[in-house]
C-alpha cells in the first residue's frame, strides 16, 4: 500500500509516509495495516479470523524492499531483496502487526476525531507557506488513491496503535541497582604491563619447504575460497559526459540574457552562490556535509569546493553561482539565509526540500540589471546543461535498442559517441563504483548476461546515471590455485614458525614474573620495551585492541597479587603481560547527567524488550493460520 503511496505522492507531500506510518516501520518495519487494503481474496494467513491477502503481503513485500533500498543503498546484495528472502519476515511482521491492532480495539482505545483531523492539518504534505490547503489535502488523496474516509480511518488505526504501544513501552523502568551492575562490567578499568617480542626480526631466517606449503594448502582449502565472480564490459551514460562537447552559440546565450534583462524587476537583488547537498539524511551525506562544513571553516575557496562537492550540475562548474534574486525565487529558508548575510559572507548548513545548502552572498545589486558579461558564463553554463540532459534523453532512449543483440558493446559506444567500460572482476557481494549497486549485481548474475551472453537492459541507477552492461569474464566458485596464495601460505608458516621460536622465551619471562621478579628488569635484561597501560578500559582497534580483549579476559587477582599470562597475536607476535589490578565500573562516580542517560537507556531497553514479550503473548494466543504454498 505505502509503495503505491510513494509512486504517486510529489514534493512534500511525501513527509505523509513518515507521519503516519512510522510507528509500524519501528516495531516491524512494514508500514502497512493488515486488511486496509479490502485485496484479492486469496489469503495467506488468517489472525483470529482476519485475513491477510496475497495482495496485502507483495504490497508489504515491496514496502519492506523499498525501505532497505532506502537505509543501505546500493550496499545490499540483491539476492537479500528478492521476494523468496523478504517474505517469510515480511509476512510474520504483517501477522505480528494484525495482532497489535486486534489488541489496541479490544483495549478500548480510541482516537477522537478532533484529534485525528489536528494531525492531518498538521502535515506538511497538506500545507502551503505553513498553513492547512484543502485542495492540495484532495489532490494528495486522490493520487494516493484514499477517500478523507478511508484516509482518516487509517490514520486513525496508527495512532490508536502507538497509543497502544506506548502504554507498554512507555511505563518500563529500571532500577539503580540494574545501573549499578551495567556500569561496573562496561566501565570496569584495569592496569596491566606487557612486552611484545615480534616475529618480524626472525621471519627472514625462517624457511618454508615446498612440502610444508603444499601440505598447509591441501588442509585449510577452506581459507582459500573464491565465490564466483564476473567482470563485465558497461556503456554508463550521464548529462556530464555530453556536457563537455557542447559549444554554445553566443547569439544564444546573448537571446537569454536579454529575456532575463526584459524580466528584471527593479528592485534590491541578491546575487547568491550555493553548495547543496542532497540526500544529506544518508550517512554518505552526512559525511559529505561535514567535510564541505570543515573546508569552509578552513578558509579554502567557496566556487572550488562547489565544483568538488555540489549536487547542482547546472550551477557547480560556476562555482555555485545560482544568479540575483529579489527575494523570491528561491525558497523561503534560503531566502531568509542570504537576506541575513553580509557581502562574501557564507552560511552554516540550510535546510530545503532540494537537500543542505552552503549559501554565499556575493553581492548586493542596484536596481540595474546585471551586464551581459556578468551573466555570460552563468547563462552559457545553464544552456549548456539544458542540451547536455537533451542529449543525454536521447542517448538513453537509443541506447537499449542499440545494445539488444549487439555481440559486443562497442558498436553502441561509438554510435552514442561515449566508451565501453570493463569492471574488476566481482563477486554477488558487490565492488567498488557501480558494481556495489544491487541494480548492477542483479544483471550481472541474471542468466540472461550470465549464462546466455546478453546485454543487459537499460539500467536507471539514479535519475541522471543509467548502464547498459554485459558479461566480460566469469570465474566460477572455487578453491583458489596454489600459485594464487602461494605467499599468503608461505608469510603463515613463517611467521608461525616465529612464533614458536619466541614461545620459549615468552614462558621464561612469565615463569621469571610469577617468581617475583621485577618486570621492569626482566625487560629490560631482555632489551624489550615495557609498555604500562593504567585506567584501560575495554575496547580499541588493531594490535592494541587485541592485547586488551586478552587482558580482560584474564581473571581479577587477589589483592596485593598480580597475574601473569602469555599469548600470541594474529600476526605471530608473543605478548606476555602483568596484569596488576581490576576495578569496577561506578555508577556514582558518573556525572549526573550520565547517571540520568543511563536510566532512560536501561529503561528504554526494557520497555521494548518489554513491547516485544507482549507482541510475542497476543501472537501466542491468537488464532493463526498461516497458508501454505501462497
Amino acid at each position: 500500500m505505502l509503495q503505491s503511496m510513494r509512486d504517486n505522492l510529489k514534493g512534500t507531500a511525501a513527509v505523509i509516509v513518515a507521519a503516519f506510518f512510522g510507528f509500524i516501520m519501528v516495531i516491524g518495519g512494514i508500514d502497512f495495516f493488515t486488511g486496509a487494503s479490502g485485496g484479492s481474496a486469496d489469503k495467506v494467513a488468517e489472525v483470529n479470523g482476519e485475513k491477510i491477502t496475497n495482495l496485502d503481503l507483495q504490497r508489504a513485500i515491496q514496502n519492506r524492499r523499498s525501505m532497505i533500498e532506502s537505509q543501505y543503498g546500493d550496499s545490499v546484495p540483491a539476492e537479500l531483496l528478492t521476494d523468496e528472502q523478504l517474505r517469510g519476515p515480511v509476512l510474520q511482521q504483517l501477522v505480528n502487526t494484525s495482532v497489535m491492532r486486534q489488541a489496541a480495539q479490544e483495549s478500548g482505545m480510541v482516537m477522537s476525531t478532533a484529534i485525528v483531523d489536528r494531525d492531518i492539518a498538521q502535515m506538511a504534505g497538506f500545507q502551503i507557506n505553513g498553513k492547512f490547503d484543502a485542495q492540495v489535502y484532495r489532490d494528495a488523496l486522490r493520487r494516493m488513491g484514499y477517500s478523507h474516509a478511508g484516509f482518516h480511518q487509517l490514520l486513525e488505526q496508527d495512532m490508536v496503535m502507538q497509543q497502544y504501544a506506548g502504554s507498554v513501552a512507555d511505563s518500563a523502568f529500571t532500577t539503580r541497582k540494574a545501573a549499578e551492575q551495567v556500569v561496573a562490567v562496561s566501565m570496569e578499568e584495569r592496569d596491566f604491563d606487557y612486552v611484545t617480542l615480534p616475529v618480524a626480526p626472525l621471519l627472514s631466517d625462517v624457511s618454508v619447504s615446498d612440502t610444508e606449503i603444499q601440505g598447509y594448502y591441501d588442509s585449510h582449502q577452506d581459507e582459500f575460497q573464491r565465490p564466483e565472480q564476473v567482470a563485465v564490459n558497461y556503456i554508463e551514460l550521464t548529462p556530464d559526459l555530453f556536457a563537455a562537447n557542447i559549444d554554445v552559440a553566443e547569439a544564444d546565450v546573448r537571446a537569454q540574457y536579454e529575456q532575463e534583462a526584459k524580466n528584471f524587476a527593479a528592485e534590491a537583488r541578491r546575487h547568491a552562490a550555493h553548495i547543496l547537498v542532497e540526500n544529506a539524511d544518508s550517512e554518505e551525506g552526512k559525511a559529505k556535509v561535514a567535510a564541505v562544513q570543515a573546508k569552509l571553516a578552513a578558509g579554502e575557496d567557496f566556487a572550488v569546493l562547489a565544483k568538488e562537492f555540489s549536487d547542482d550540475i547546472v550551477s557547480r562548474e560556476e562555482g555555485g553561482d545560482v544568479g540575483f534574486t529579489s527575494g523570491d525565487v528561491f525558497p523561503e529558508t534560503f531566502e531568509e539565509t542570504l537576506s541575513a548575510l553580509n557581502v562574501g559572507e557564507v552560511s552554516g548548513p540550510v535546510e530545503t526540500d532540494a537537500g543542505t545548502h552552503f549559501i554565499k552572498l556575493l553581492e548586493i545589486a542596484d536596481a540595474e540589471p546585471p551586464t551581459f558579461d556578468e551573466r555570460k558564463a552563468a547563462i552559457t553554463a545553464r544552456l549548456r546543461n539544458a542540451e547536455a540532459e537533451r542529449e543525454f534523453v536521447g542517448a538513453m532512449s537509443r541506447l537499449a535498442d542499440l545494445a539488444y543483440n549487439a555481440e559486443s558493446l562497442a558498436g553502441p559506444a561509438e554510435e552514442l559517441g561515449v566508451k565501453v567500460q570493463q569492471s574488476p572482476l566481482f563477486s554477488r557481494n558487490g565492488g567498488a563504483g557501480i558494481t556495489g549497486n544491487s541494480k548492477v549485481l542483479a544483471a550481472a548474475f541474471s542468466p540472461e548476461v550470465l549464462e546466455d551472453g546478453m546485454a543487459s537492459e537499460v539500467l536507471n541507477l539514479n535519475e541522471n546515471h543509467v548502464v547498459v552492461l554485459k558479461l566480460a569474464e566469469h570465474k566460477p566458485a572455487g578453491v583458489k590455485p596454489l600459485d594464487e596464495v602461494r605467499e599468503q601460505i608461505v608469510d603463515r608458516l613463517k611467521r608461525d614458525k616465529a612464533s614458536e621460536q619466541l614461545l620459549a622465551k615468552a614462558e621464561d619471562i612469565q615463569s621469571k614474573l610469577t617468581s617475583g621478579e621485577a618486570f621492569s628488569e626482566v625487560a629490560s635484561s631482555e632489551e624489550l620495551t615495557l609498555e604500562t597501560s593504567d585506567n584501560t578500559r575495554r575496547g580499541g582497534f588493531g594490535v592494541r585492541g587485541d592485547v586488551v580483549s586478552h587482558v580482560f579476559g584474564l581473571d581479577a587477582p587477589k589483592p596485593g597479587a598480580t597475574a601473569v599470562e602469555h599469548f600470541a597475536l594474529q600476526n605471530g607476535d608473543q605478548v606476555v603481560v602483568q596484569l596488576r589490578a581490576v576495578r569496577e565500573g561506578k555508577l556514582s562516580g558518573q556525572s549526573a547527567e550520565q547517571r540520568a542517560a543511563m536510566l532512560t537507556q536501561l529503561a528504554s531497553m526494557q520497555g521494548t524488550s518489554e513491547l516485544a514479550a507482549v507482541q510475542k503473548y497476543l501472537a501466542d494466543k491468537a488464532d493463526i493460520e498461516i497458508v501454505e504454498g501462497k
